[in-house]
């Protein structure tokens, strides 16, 4: 494959990523009322996604001179709206505390540097996404190991978004740091086919998640023993 068509790809693929958020959205649209509060709130993902991406794909150039507004509006409100979403579900005090403190130091990071130069803003927004969510999905994982299972984690929508999670922000930050081996315009589109994959692979997991949602955990599980009837005389 030539490097036209390398980059030609890249390029399909970084709009048929942006166009997925459609399957996610329809099943937030299909499944809302089965929502716990946690699912519910994440739900709002999707118009985030939604609205930057029309942002970047029509409102750039014809009105704003730059996309970096939009990229770095929606990998700072990724953080925050999935920083709230596992606030909700961390079980312990000090792990909300955790990812409470950590989301509002990430928000001042991302907003200081991108006030002092746009560009190193969208960098430092993309990485701050990656590294903190990450560690709040690792959080959430332990927390279903060390807790006693009412259901299979495959069942669990949240479980299901910090695997999506992980494996995004694995594998945006290596596809990123290809810019460090770019000479030319064609060496961007291994980065760019790279992050669309992953972004296609998140937008998989989100699916799966508003598909599972449930608005309580398994009856059976915590359904209290009936009690045992004395033996007559």
């Amino acid at each position: 494959m030539s490097p036209e068509q390398l980059n030609a790809l890249s390029k399909w693929l970084m709009h048929l990523n942006q166009a997925s958020i459609i399957v996610p959205m329809a099943m937030v649209w299909m499944r809302r009322k089965h929502f716990a509060p946690a699912v519910k709130l994440l739900s709002n993902y999707v118009y985030l996604s939604a609205f930057c991406s029309f942002g970047i794909n029509f409102l750039y150039p014809s009105v704003f001179a730059t996309n970096y507004w939009f990229l770095a509006g929606f990998n700072l409100g990724k953080t925050l709206l999935l920083g709230a979403v596992y606030y909700l579900v961390m079980e312990s005090a000090p792990l909300r505390r955790v990812v409470l403190n950590t989301s509002l130091v990430a928000m001042l990071c991302v907003l200081s540097v991108f006030s002092y130069d746009t560009y190193a803003g969208v960098t430092c927004a993309r990485l701050t996404q990656c590294a903190v969510l990450a560690g709040f999905a690792m959080l959430y994982l332990e927390q279903t190991i060390i807790r006693p299972a009412l259901r299979r984690t495959w069942q669990d929508p949240i479980w299901l978004l910090s695997v999506g999670q992980l494996l995004y922000s694995a594998g945006t930050v290596t596809a990123f740091s290809f810019d460090y081996f770019s000479v030319t315009i064609y060496d961007q589109s291994s980065k760019a086919l790279v992050s669309a994959t992953l972004g296609l692979v998140f937008n998989v997991f989100l699916t799966l998640a508003f598909r599972r949602a449930r608005r309580t955990a398994a009856k059976a599980a915590t359904r209290p023993a009936l009690a045992v009837q004395p033996a007559r005389a």
